[in-house]
């Protein structure tokens, strides 16, 4: 059953179109991820359903009912914002139980929930406390909590873990995915961060300057990426995408980026040619897709060229090509031991191979 639903909704500030088109819908307990970069239109989306913002043009419907002309008290929606927003001058628990005074709920059955969200949040202890007593994490968790205290027909959450350090925003995202899943909550989760998306979402939406990239579940977004925006913006490190011909010589097809003649597979050149109309395109490969040899490998996709940049980043070593004027980068292990300078081969699978339209960027196949 849907939750939520946008239907063809614009939001202009003056000549500025902010949101443009968008459509999109939430089903009951799921949780919805929408990711892009800074000025993708993310927040202005969740101000939209909430009510903080009007929309342009097109319609917003909550629980099937159709919410353009409500005021935000009325439409049972909870916001989490970027920042911390807590009432400085109040307790933990005074800043938890703040959004069910306001319904006027009994004080014990007040209680009842306040200490009920403290404790799946492991923040008990600390609901005497002010805000200026607890960590950034705690006040995180105090968020998070008058948030979900109160019943909602969606949780919308703005980027809610981004200001906190990299161990604590690992082990957050999966305390709320759990919470999610016990309480069967609906929740509409906006973040910059690619991993946050892929390991939280049921469902992804990808969008640019108000613009929708891609909507589907994280292994789609992740595997078959719509465009080239989409594939640099999911990986790390992202999807090699580089820009060539495709040639033919003697019956053998090749891609060509500058000197350098990729062998393709007569198959392969096929499909693409009853696809595109144009020799150049793009092709992607994700890192991980890509092996190196030391030694020259026979029948390997690229032979002798020189390695222009070799970075060990934990497990792994990252080693970079250029094909022409495009750094390749290549994920081995951190016992594949190369410098900056060597000459080393490079194979893959062609199965592993991505192709773009070199004009519009959308996924050829």
């Amino acid at each position: 059953m849907e939750v939520l639903r946008l239907e063809n909704v614009y939001k202009n500030y003056g000549k500025n179109e902010a949101i443009k088109n968008l459509n999109f819908s939430c089903e009951e307990e799921e949780l919805f991820v929408i990711l892009g970069p800074s000025g993708a239109g993310k927040t202005t989306t969740l101000k939209m359903i909430s009510g903080l913002e009007e929309i342009t043009k097109g319609k917003i419907f909550l629980k099937n009912k159709l919410v353009n002309n409500l005021e935000p008290k009325d439409r049972n929606v909870s916001m989490v914002f970027e920042d911390y927003a807590l009432y400085p001058h109040l307790t933990v628990y005074k800043n938890i139980s703040s959004p069910l005074e306001a319904i006027h709920l009994s004080k014990d059955e007040i209680d009842k929930k306040v200490r009920e969200i403290a404790r799946l949040l492991q923040i008990e202890e600390l609901l005497s406390r002010l805000p200026s007593m607890i960590s950034g994490g705690q006040k995180q968790r105090t968020v998070l909590a008058r948030s979900l205290v109160k019943r909602a027909n969606e949780y919308l959450m703005d980027e809610p873990i981004a200001h906190l350090d990299a161990k604590l925003r690992y082990q957050m995202r999966g305390e709320l995915k759990r919470l999610q899943q016990i309480h069967k909550m609906n929740i509409l989760y906006v973040t910059h961060d690619f991993r946050e998306a892929l390991s939280l979402g049921d469902k992804v939406l990808i969008l640019n300057k108000g613009v929708t990239q891609q909507i589907g579940t994280p292994k789609e977004i992740f595997n078959k990426p719509a465009n080239t925006f989409v594939a640099n913006l999911v990986g790390d490190p992202p999807m090699n995408l580089v820009e060539g011909n495709l040639k033919a010589k003697d019956g053998q097809y090749f891609f060509q980026v500058g000197n350098v003649f990729i062998p393709l597979s007569n198959s392969l050149a096929d499909e693409l040619l009853s696809k595109i109309n144009q020799e150049k395109i793009i092709f992607g490969i994700r890192p991980f897709d890509l092996h190196c040899y030391l030694k020259q490998k026979e029948n390997a996709k690229i032979l002798n060229i020189e390695v222009y940049m070799d970075e060990i980043i934990g497990h792994y070593n990252i080693i970079s090509i250029k094909l022409d004027d495009t750094i390749v980068k290549i994920r081995e292990d951190k016992s594949f031991k190369v410098s900056m300078g060597d000459k080393i081969s490079i194979d893959f699978e062609e199965e592993k191979l991505d192709f773009f339209d070199a004009i519009s960027g959308n996924r050829i196949f």
